[in-house]
């Protein structure tokens, strides 16, 4: 029998195949960021919030937002921010408002190189979009270049980064830029097919612009499904730097497909 025209155009998207399920890549809640990117036409939402207690027992409160396009394979947008801020110190008035704003993009240019680990560099410009008079901001881009190194191990995740940036100095501050280093090791322990543990260590230098700040994160996290990573932990500050401790919750949500793969 002869199946007509007509209904072979209208029967030919169902017998295409399907597009991959959306599987998120998250980078929350860690100061670390893992060398694979975004899979290639998704948009991907990373959000949470946190509240942070200084030494001197004020108090900041962010929603750190980080918005992922997977442009082609290996390679990401990155557009994030700390997004709105609450900061509250000690014997003054709280302050609020959004935080600066950070374009940056991601290649990953080797997998499973010495040893298994994936290898990727990251490039981001951070714009003074925020008030520094009001302290939200820094007051001058900064831009910063970012090695990635990642190596699955069953069960076993581990991120290493190694960060150099180029931070803007104001007028007051004698103009210029300075120079900071930082560094990142974060180590994820799957405990199942839904739940792991991560613990992180990560170190930023002194610079006029902060004071040394090493610290170390614990958290866990719960995947309700391949698209869907729910998070919450605390980042306990080991030098007068850093603050006190910083609690925080957060998911990680594929919104869905820009371009067809």
């Amino acid at each position: 029998m002869r199946i007509p025209l007509a209904l072979c155009l209208l029967l030919s998207p169902s017998l295409r195949a399907e597009d991959p399920p959306i599987e998120v890549n998250p980078n929350r809640p860690t100061f670390a960021n893992p060398a694979l990117t975004t899979q290639p036409g998704v948009a991907e939402l990373e959000w949470g919030v946190q509240r942070s207690t200084l030494r001197d027992e004020g108090s900041n409160f962010g929603t750190p937002t980080l918005l992922k396009f997977g442009l082609e394979k290996d390679l990401e947008l990155r557009l994030s921010s700390p997004g709105y801020l609450r900061l509250a110190p000690v014997g003054d008035a709280a302050v609020s408002g959004l935080g600066d704003l950070n374009l940056g993009v991601q290649w990953c240019f080797l997998h499973d190189g010495l040893f298994g680990v994936d290898q990727a560099v990251q490039l981001a410009h951070t714009f003074p979009t925020a008030s520094f008079a009001q302290g939200l901001g820094n007051g001058a881009p900064i831009d910063t270049l970012t090695l990635l190194f990642s190596r699955d191990a069953d069960p076993y995740h581990i991120d290493v980064n190694l960060l150099e940036s180029w931070i803007g100095l104001r007028p007051e501050m004698g103009g210029g830029r300075a120079t900071q280093t930082a560094g990142t090791v974060s180590i994820t322990r799957n405990l199942d097919d839904e739940w792991s543990i991560t613990g992180e260590l990560y170190g930023i230098q002194a610079t006029p612009v902060n004071a040394r700040i090493v610290s170390n994160l614990w958290a866990v996290a719960y995947k309700v499904s391949k698209r869907l990573v729910l998070d919450a932990g605390v980042d306990v500050g080991l030098t007068q730097g850093a603050p006190r401790y910083t609690v925080f919750t957060g998911l990680t949500v594929g919104l869905g497909r820009f371009r067809r793969p």
